[in-house]
């Protein structure tokens, strides 16, 4: 029987899901961050529990919600409707607090829905009014995050969002199952051909391929591989770590940072037209 508890730790909130030996950890009032994904015995992502108790910090680890955009804008702004707007880096969700939406568990899985709305403060970033809307799912040792953007506006409302889930993998030699044959390393603009693997020992910035799949492999550890299925639109795949950290991020997003600023791959959702996507992510042994 799968079940959800809460439980109170360092002034904070959390929301367990948990059943047939895995669960899930959320924290609504950080931004509706995933704190911990345990599964076959093992805790597949990492967490810095300082910057988590610290509500001056950015979370460094879980898996932050990067809505309405993922990355930076250039000089944290960006112009939309003759309009100039400033932006944190990776958006409005991550630093603000959620809202607990519905909540259920049976023999199968357990659910958790949590939703972030507009207000005076967000639109002073982004000019919409918005409800989204994500309902975290424990099934069968896989956590399915499953995403609604509502649109309150008239004009069509433009996101980028995206995940940045931290993954507790040491090794910075990073082996990669995807379509790509190439992609861009931000540290120093170029762009190189990928052959499955990329060595993040010494890169300070990100890099990014484009992966045209609905699933992306990483390997975990000597006997797990990391399996991310995700939603089309999601088509990019952002690597970044930093040095001496046992983590390496691996990314869903739905376009490269700054495209509010560039304008080509912007989603756009239309009033009482609400996008889903989803992405999920669990271990399987190798073969």
């Amino acid at each position: 029987m799968y079940e959800i508890t809460q439980y109170k730790k360092g002034g904070l909130s959390f929301i367990r899901l948990s059943g047939e030996g895995a669960y899930a950890d959320v924290c609504p009032e950080r931004g509706a961050i995933v704190t911990a994904f345990h599964t076959l015995g093992k805790d597949v992502l990492f967490l810095n529990e300082q910057t988590l108790f610290d509500r001056t910090k950015n979370v460094r680890g879980g898996i932050p919600v990067l809505f309405p955009m993922g990355g930076q804008l250039t000089d944290g702004r960006y112009e939309w409707n003759g309009t100039v707007y400033e932006m944190a880096n990776h958006g409005l969700a991550r630093t603000r607090p959620w809202t607990v939406a519905g909540q259920a568990a049976d023999e199968r899985h357990a659910e958790l829905s949590v939703s972030f709305f507009s207000n005076k403060e967000t639109k002073q970033s982004f000019p919409f009014d918005f409800e989204v809307v994500l309902t975290y799912r424990l099934e069968k040792g896989r956590l399915t995050i499953q995403q609604l953007y509502k649109n309150l506006s008239s004009d069509a409302m433009p996101i980028y969002p995206g995940f940045h889930p931290y993954f507790h993998i040491p090794n910075k030699v990073v082996n990669v199952k995807t379509d790509a044959t190439q992609y861009l390393d931000y540290n120093d603009q170029a762009i190189k051909p990928f052959d499955g693997t990329i060595d993040m020992s010494d890169l300070a910035e990100a890099v990014v391929f484009r992966d045209r799949s609905d699933e992306v492999e990483a390997g975990f550890d000597e006997s797990d591989r990391l399996v991310i299925e995700k939603d089309p639109a999601f088509r990019y795949i952002v690597l970044w770590t930093e040095r001496d950290k046992d983590y390496v991020c691996i990314e869903p997003w739905t376009a490269k940072k700054n495209e509010f600023n560039e304008k080509q791959e912007l989603l756009y959702v239309k009033k009482e037209q609400p996008l889903q996507l989803s992405v999920a992510i669990y271990l399987k042994k190798r073969s």
